[in-house]
């Protein structure tokens, strides 16, 4: 699929499971075998403890062998209702480190979220090897895309509704 000339994969994840206590929820996909995409996936709301310099409502793992050494991606309101967007990133291995002793890291791949109910299914677009890093232009590329491919119908569910019981136990 495309926005614009850019190409997109896509796959839709369902719920498996929720974790109240560490406020997650597990989704699986059993439709997608493109390696970008993992079989399952953790969304988590964001408990504040991220060195990011934006402001992410959670957080989307992707599980390739170990949740512990999982790809992740911040994910912020977009001016659109219940669509996230993120990058997937790299690490920038150079003789410099950030102030935590770690590498620096770049955005490499734009990831789109949409849902209708966070807490029952995702779709995740991910343009590969392409990012947006100024905002204005960033948000254009957002709007176009919902309105090309949106799987949103005429009511979407206010974000801040959803999963109440996730979020009420996330302390915010």
């Amino acid at each position: 699929m495309n926005t614009g000339n850019i190409q997109f994969k896509r796959a839709t994840y369902l719920q498996t499971g929720t974790n109240q206590k560490r406020t997650t929820i597990d989704y699986e996909t059993k439709f997608n075998n493109d390696p970008l995409f993992s079989k399952t996936i953790r969304l988590e709301l964001d408990n504040g403890f991220h060195d990011r310099s934006r402001y992410f409502d959670y957080w989307l793992y992707f599980k390739y062998d170990k949740w512990y050494n999982s790809a992740k991606t911040g994910l912020a309101n977009t001016n659109i209702k219940n669509v996230f967007e993120g990058n997937i990133t790299r690490e920038l291995n150079l003789t410099t480190k950030n102030h935590k002793g770690r590498n620096f890291e770049t955005p490499q791949h734009l990831v789109i979220i949409q849902s209708t109910n966070i807490c029952k299914s995702l779709t995740i677009d991910i343009f590969k090897d392409f990012y947006i890093c100024k905002k204005e232009i960033l948000k254009h590329f957002i709007v176009d895309h919902i309105k090309k491919h949106n799987i949103i119908k005429k009511e979407p569910l206010d974000s801040s509704l959803i999963c109440s019981n996730v979020r009420n136990n996330g302390q915010r």
